[in-house]
């Protein structure tokens, strides 16, 4: 009995202070895995595109090919439009499933196609990982801001990747849009040893302005954003909202990769190599972090 509640007493303050978060890279640092390595090919993020990124925090992204995003849209709109909303925590949902990890999935041919894993790679200089592939149905929410419609940062790492895309449009405020602050603006933020979720107005106080940027966009356009780096929120929905989010850490990340990829890596490297047979398996490997 004692060690369990010394566990979930851990768990929670690793979940609530960056310095325990920390101690996870330190662990990593010392027994993690290898990195995968530079590799020249930068298809998914021209040199334009990473210095604004790196400067900025966020830039553009290409969108699939027109067959592949309406794949993409007939897998996993019928996915979305299942999803019953809850009235407590997260207002999304992970409609990604472990059978999805498959050569023939069409999000996971985008996840380890050029444009999205040699952009990842180019990032991080090829000492990255892969953290999660999700596909997000956001439901509308009323009454006061839950979790990730707050503004925060990601503390999955000290330097993260999103690749955003919509698979409806999201036009309007009632949509949900993603809403972020850009690299600079966030670096105005009061530093925290407690990882923090704050409102518009403490936002807007400690940064000294009211405007940020909003990813509003049609059904297959997309973004980079580093999470960890620029403050954000999402999923303020007053209509339902679908969205992929295929995420990167570093190769010695804070946390654990999440599920259900994490339980099922190493199917999912083996898949990879099928998508990918230009690529060394162990390059795919060192990726999935097998």
């Amino acid at each position: 009995m004692a060690s369990a509640v010394l566990r979930e007493t851990y768990s929670f303050l690793r979940w609530r202070l960056v310095p325990l978060r920390a101690l996870g890279k330190l662990k990593n640092q010392l027994f993690g895995h290898d990195a995968p390595g530079f590799r020249e090919e930068t298809v998914g993020m021209s040199a334009a595109r990473l210095a604004e990124i790196e400067t900025m925090g966020w830039t553009n992204a290409s969108s699939p090919s027109a067959p592949l995003l309406r794949e993409i849209i007939e897998v996993y709109t019928p996915r979305a439009d299942a999803v019953v909303p809850n009235d407590q925590g997260h207002p999304f949902e992970n409609i990604v499933q472990p059978e999805d990890f498959d050569a023939r999935n069409p999000v996971f041919r985008l996840a380890f196609s050029p444009e999205i894993l040699d952009a990842a790679n180019a990032y991080f200089g090829g000492a990255f990982s892969m953290a999660s592939i999700q596909v997000m149905r956001s439901f509308p929410t009323f009454g006061a801001l839950r979790e990730s419609q707050q503004w925060h940062r990601d503390y999955g790492d000290e330097k993260s990747l999103h690749f955003i895309m919509y698979l409806n449009d999201v036009t309007e405020e009632k949509h949900g849009p993603f809403a972020f602050l850009n690299k600079p603006l966030s670096q105005r933020v009061k530093r925290s040893p407690i990882i923090r979720r704050l409102s518009d107005e403490q936002i807007a106080a400690e940064v000294g302005t009211d405007e940020y940027e909003t990813f509003y966009g049609r059904a297959g356009d997309a973004i980079w954003v580093d999470p960890a780096a620029c403050y954000h929120y999402g999923s303020r929905c007053r209509v339902p909202r679908t969205a992929v989010f295929i995420t990167f850490n570093t190769h010695v990340p804070y946390t654990e990769m999440m599920e259900p990829l994490g339980r099922h890596r190493a199917r999912a490297a083996r898949e990879a190599r099928k998508v990918r047979p230009d690529l060394a398996p162990d390059y795919i490997d060192r990726v999935l972090q097998v």
